[in-house]
């Protein structure tokens, strides 16, 4: 996908999440601003109905990086994935879905109750720099180093696989969290559905 070439020059790129409940979310909120927009099928790219905006349809994981980096000019994404993507933003407005929390979590049976027991230890996520950066506070009191590994989806089975003493995961309803013998040791982070802005953006007077 070219960004550049199926945007007409001087538009606002305005990146959304391609599919979930949070693309649902968003349409909803577009739909209620009024905004209509023509998509072509298996196009990532549309152009508003009498706006110069292009909507860009983008994984939600990648919305603050392509912000960030300027290619796209403002965007929607979750505050997570903002803090694990280490960028520049701007961040212009929340908007009150997606609500959910980042938390360590540990199987029951181990009774966990302090995360600093588990500095030194085995952490699965899908966020790995905000682990490594929260864990830092118990590395360094500890004088040891987590190991936190990387993986894309399924988190929660890592313990039970005895893959990891413990996962960094987001929890909603916590029905999952449950369902896979574990239970919040500590949280580190709320995150919600955000606004957020290229902080030299040619185009926040449409925001």
């Amino acid at each position: 996908m070219s960004i550049a070439n199926s945007s007409p020059p001087g538009n606002c790129k305005f990146a959304i999440p391609k599919k979930g409940r949070l693309f649902e979310k968003v349409n909803e909120m577009l739909k209620g601003a009024g905004i209509t927009y023509r998509r072509e099928p298996r196009l990532d790219v549309a152009i508003c109905v009498g706006l110069p905006i292009t909507l860009v349809f983008l994984p939600a994981s990648d919305i603050a990086k392509y912000v960030g980096e300027g290619n796209i000019d403002i965007g929607v994404t979750g505050i997570d994935i903002v803090e694990e993507s280490m960028v520049e933003v701007d961040r212009v407005m929340d908007l009150g879905f997606g609500k959910c929390k980042l938390c360590v979590q540990a199987q029951v049976s181990k009774n966990i109750t302090n995360v600093a027991d588990l500095a030194g230890g085995r952490i699965v996520t899908s966020f790995p720099d905000t682990t490594k950066k929260y864990f830092k506070q118990f590395d360094d009191a500890k004088g040891v180093e987590t190991k936190v590994k990387f993986v894309s989806g399924s988190v929660e089975a890592a313990c039970g696989l005895g893959l990891a003493d413990a996962v960094v995961d987001l929890v909603e309803t916590g029905t999952t969290m449950r369902a896979a013998g574990l239970e919040v040791v500590s949280d580190i982070l709320e995150t919600e559905a955000i606004l957020i802005s290229n902080p030299n953006s040619e185009h926040k007077d449409i925001v």
